[in-house]
This record gives structure tokens, sequence and C-alpha cells, in this order.
């Protein structure tokens, strides 16, 4: 597929992260738990892994080759934790798009660097001065997104 047919549909896929937030949220609330939430999200996305797994490949992975991968790369599902227990936290306080925009700038910032210094296998991507500025501009959105908000603060 070309870049621009990913990148609509990665803008799509992206889409949902908003649904997640404030689905997650509203169970949190709900179940009164924000922690028994962010189990009920992961353990929905396991089942779903589970049967994609099944019946889209030859089976479950080699538990050997788990164990032999690099310790660092078995991290992906603890900082997903992290992830959707602070939107089920704090999508409630600050509401869906504050906090998305928010993971995005820490998201965007850490990945400029992540690809600058080829972090984890990654093929190095300079961060060039477009990369800095597309950064800055994230930063710019959140401000903006939380503009009146800012300013009650300051006032």
């Amino acid at each position: 597929m070309n870049q621009i047919i990913l990148t609509v549909f990665i803008v799509f896929v992206g889409s949902l992260i908003a649904i997640q937030g404030a689905a997650n949220s509203a169970l949190g609330k709900h179940l009164e738990e924000p922690l028994h939430a962010a189990l009920i999200s992961f353990g929905s996305g396991f089942l779903l892994l589970l049967v994609l797994t099944l019946t889209l490949t030859e089976g479950l992975p080699d538990i050997s080759k788990v164990a032999a991968a690099p310790k660092v790369t078995l991290i992906g599902g603890a900082l997903g934790v992290v992830y959707v227990t602070s939107m089920i936290l704090f999508v409630p306080k600050i509401g869906v798009a504050s906090a998305l925009i928010a993971g995005l700038c820490g998201q965007v910032i850490l990945s400029i660097l992540l690809d600058h210094f080829g972090v984890l296998g990654l093929q190095a991507n300079a961060a060039s001065p477009s990369r800095i500025a597309g950064g800055l501009l994230i930063i710019l959105g959140l401000f903006l997104i939380n503009y009146k908000s800012i300013i009650r603060h300051i006032n």
C-alpha cells in the first residue's frame, strides 16, 4: 500500500482512541474503580487478539522465542496499562480532547527522539527542522485546545 493510504487508515485508527478513552472513562465511572475498567478493557482486547491469532496465524507464539526476546521489547503491554489507566483517570477531569492531545504531545516528542536515534532497532530518521516544527505545532494544539482552562488558571 502506498504511504497516503496507510496514513489515512492510521488517522481513522487513531480516531478510535478517542472512543476508547471515552468508553473506558465511562466504564471506570460505572464500575467506580479505574483499575477494574482497565482490566476489563485489556481483557476484552486480549480475547479479541486471542481469536485473531488463532484464526489468522498458525497458533500461539513460540514461548522460547518470547523468552529469548530482548526484555525491553516486552514492555509494550505494561506501558499500555499506564496509558489506558491514566486515560480512565484523567478523561473525566479534563475531557477526551485535552487528555488525548496531551498524550499525543508526549508520543510525538518521544517518537521524534526514538526515530532520530534509531532506538529499539528502528531505522534512524533525523529530527529534521520540519519534524521538529511538526512537534511544536502539536504542542501549540495542546495550548489552543486548553486555552480557556489555561487563561482561567492564570487569572
